[in-house]
């Protein structure tokens, strides 16, 4: 069936949409983003944010110029290391990429592991003029407390509090944030959007089962090293030495690469530094870095487009051809053409993923809240579904009914204890 449809779509495809590969590092994003350039007429923007700094290409996993295919790279490989890339810098490199490949008439197709990066394809919900904060809002802003929080949108943007979950601190924040900088309500300035995003955009979203990619990415690593890797750890080690730097300057930059701190130490020959397990924490911190990138894509990426992604799976390579390949050209197609997409958002195995995404706001903008007084979420408060459609699945789910019938049987335990004792002082 995907055949035939690929063989329907088959007429020129003028372009004026972007498509994004996310995906944990490791996982083929780049392998993906050449086929799907190859073959839709495109060209790669890096989202990468050590793929931006100039050199060392194999401790930043840029991928080598012979695979590439002549696909051209945008937004990659031009910042000294002597600088500190920014949020900002990348969207006004972003943009402008994409408008030159759209004019083009070229598919723009933006792929990386720094997935905040992908905000800059947002449309702006915030006005020009801005203010700065007094110290009471900077206070409010910064408190550990969600309640805190919550309670002042609700205070000054009932609306837009009311499509939030109160524990769902970091929009919360930064709705508190926009009213504060701009004096407009969030609800209002969202009212004036007709979209969220810039440009019409396709979200695939390449997955691996973690036990198979902690293989591939350990194997990565001793091929890294094995290769020139060691080579440019000692010529960043070169430099921080020669510009007098510390070990503070491994949080900013270019020194946040996978692969530099953890050697850090046997670099400095300290006395306990061994290499091996300079080796063994590069590799631990690569599997830390994929599970963050999976948690940022559920929790984050998935909620702010209403779940319209879809889930290819890499994790084996042998069935890289049907899983990612064939699946990913009829998306594609079908999305380029504005056909309606009639494939599935995730293969069978895999739709667990976007039922672990909870957070998603429903698509009938249902924001109300409903609060189960039976369960508790995280910090043992009663738990809040947004939209009926959530509440439903919450009410007829296992957790639900489990803590409704131990309230249930406690409750019939405090009656009987109750008659028990009654009738003994009868």
């Amino acid at each position: 069936m995907i055949k035939r449809i690929l063989y329907q779509l088959s007429r020129p495809i003028m372009c004026d949409k972007v498509i994004i590969v996310a995906g944990t590092t490791g996982v083929g994003k780049s392998q993906l983003s050449i086929q799907l350039a190859k073959k839709f007429n495109g060209e790669v923007i890096n989202s990468d944010s050590m793929q931006m700094y100039k050199n060392i290409p194999v401790i930043t996993n840029k991928h080598p110029m012979d695979e590439r295919e002549g696909v051209p790279h945008h937004v990659m490989n031009h910042v000294d290391w002597s600088e500190e890339y920014y949020l900002h810098r990348f969207e006004e490199e972003c943009i402008r990429s994409i408008e030159d490949i759209h004019k083009r008439n070229k598919v723009a197709i933006v792929v990386g592991g720094t997935h905040y990066y992908l905000q800059a394809l947002f449309k702006k919900s915030v006005t020009d003029e801005e203010r700065a904060l007094t110290e009471e809002e900077n206070k409010i802003l910064n408190s550990e407390d969600p309640d805190l929080i919550y309670n002042t949108l609700v205070k000054y943007d009932p609306e837009i509090a009311d499509k939030y979950h109160r524990n769902d601190t970091r929009r919360v924040k930064r709705m508190l944030e926009i009213y504060y900088v701009t004096g407009k309500k969030p609800s209002a300035t969202f009212k004036d959007q007709e979209v969220s995003l810039r440009y019409p955009t396709l979200f695939l979203w390449l997955y691996s089962n973690p036990d198979e990619l902690a293989k591939r990415l350990d194997d990565r690593v001793d091929k890294m090293l094995a290769s020139s890797g060691m080579e440019e750890i000692q010529e960043l080690f070169k430099y921080y030495t020669e510009n007098n730097l510390s070990s503070e300057t491994c949080e900013n930059g270019v020194w946040q690469v996978i692969g530099f701190k953890e050697f850090l130490p046997w670099l400095l020959k300290q006395p306990d530094a061994v290499l091996d397990e300079c080796i063994e924490r590069m590799k631990i911190r690569t599997r830390q870095y994929a599970k963050k990138q999976v948690k940022w894509i559920k929790k984050m990426l998935i909620p702010d487009i209403n779940g319209d992604i879809y889930i290819l799976d890499a994790t084996d390579l042998t069935k890289w051809d049907s899983n990612v390949g064939l699946r990913s050209d009829c998306i594609t197609s079908q999305f380029l053409n504005d056909v309606n997409i009639n494939v599935d958002r995730a293969p069978d195995t895999l739709k667990t993923l976007l039922n672990e995404a909870n957070t998603i706001l429903p698509k009938n903008n249902d924001f109300t809240n409903y609060t189960c007084d039976v369960c508790k979420d995280q910090n043992n408060k009663s738990l809040v579904a947004i939209g009926k459609r959530n509440w439903d699945i919450h009410i007829k789910g296992r957790r639900h009914n489990s803590n409704l019938n131990r309230g249930k049987k406690k409750q019939e335990y405090e009656n009987y204890k109750r008659l028990k004792e009654a009738n003994k002082n009868e």
